[in-house]
């Protein structure tokens, strides 16, 4: 019986190591894989990093390309109220010429047209003023001398208030002389006067006059950019471009003629124009408007495309290393 216990007490000894080396099994609940990887994780970072490159580099080209328009605009306006400036001293030359010619005030106090144009003619020829008349102080013309291709002339400029005024302080400090836009029938114009005096008295006065349209249209060849003039009521009234610009609003217009700052809109589809004064004889005359087609956006596009290639060139490059890379550490 003894023995019998001691081999029962070994057996139950070998169960218990060999329990204890071979342990039970304990089940394992399985791992939840994340959804999203690091290497995908990695992936949508790159991308939005990429994309994030691309657009700032479009949005600082487009920004770019807009600011040297701007900037072109700008200098468009300035050098075109320079060439105005221009034009009216060449109408104040041949007004004053003419004015002083000795025998002119004479010949416009008698009516004598036929000895008015043997003086007033020559002297036109030799300027650049397209047009030259010679008027009664109530406005009747006496003598009208044109240039080839310029406006048929009238009878009359009865009503006009720049002459009435340039009549009435013909004893001023300037002497009666001024320019002024004035828009006829024949279209707006370039209108530099100055009184004719007859022994202290105002016998009549001279028109020197270009038609803005020829005046913008020159300018407009000298700054690289259409030119359009805007009256009082914001209307063009003369314009170098191939479109029809939409009117200003009447605020605008007030601003701008009061001082304020130039101002900028979008005509047109993809015109850019700029609003500022238009400067005739030291006064803000009308508005001026300078346009160029705004191509800021295409090189904006232009750019996001050169970069987007060069990205995609760089990781399909850098991506051929890696593979490289890995292939060779896996053969080792």
């Amino acid at each position: 019986m003894h023995d019998v216990a001691l081999h029962a007490a070994d057996d139950e000894l070998v169960s218990a190591v060999a329990v204890a080396e071979h342990p039970p099994r304990q089940r394992h609940r399985p791992v939840r894989q994340p959804a999203v990887g690091k290497r995908e994780l990695h992936l949508l970072a790159g991308v939005a990093v990429a994309a994030l490159t691309v657009a700032f580099a479009a949005q600082h080209a487009t920004n770019g390309a807009r600011a040297v328009l701007d900037a072109r605009l700008l200098q468009a306006g300035a050098g075109t109220d320079a060439g105005i400036v221009d034009v009216e001293s060449e109408q104040l030359s041949l007004a004053r010429a003419i004015s002083f010619t000795h025998g002119v005030a004479q010949d416009v106090a008698a009516h004598d047209s036929p000895a008015l144009n043997t003086l007033v003619a020559p002297v036109q020829a030799d300027s650049t003023v397209p047009m030259v008349d010679v008027v009664l102080p109530n406005g009747s013309v006496l003598l009208a001398v044109r240039s080839k291709g310029a406006p048929m002339p009238v009878s009359s400029h009865a009503g006009l208030p720049a002459l009435k005024w340039a009549l009435s302080h013909a004893h001023g400090p300037r002497g009666g002389r001024l320019s002024q836009v004035v828009v006829f029938a024949s279209g707006a114009t370039l209108v530099t006067i100055s009184p004719i005096v007859e022994e202290q008295t105002p016998v009549g006065a001279v028109l020197a006059m270009t038609p803005l349209a020829d005046v913008l249209g020159r300018l407009s060849q000298e700054v690289g950019a259409d030119l359009t003039a805007y009256d009082g009521n914001g209307n063009p009234v003369d314009t170098t471009a191939e479109f029809q610009p939409p009117p200003i609003d009447r605020t605008v217009v007030r601003a701008l003629l009061g001082g304020g700052a130039v101002v900028t809109r979008s005509i047109h589809g993809s015109q850019r124009e700029k609003l500022g004064r238009l400067i005739v004889d030291h006064t803000a005359d009308a508005v001026l408007g300078v346009s160029l087609e705004d191509d800021s956006a295409a090189v904006g596009r232009t750019v996001a495309i050169y970069a987007g290639i060069g990205l995609t060139c760089t990781v399909l490059i850098l991506a051929t290393f890696w593979a490289r890379f890995v292939t060779t550490r896996s053969r080792e």
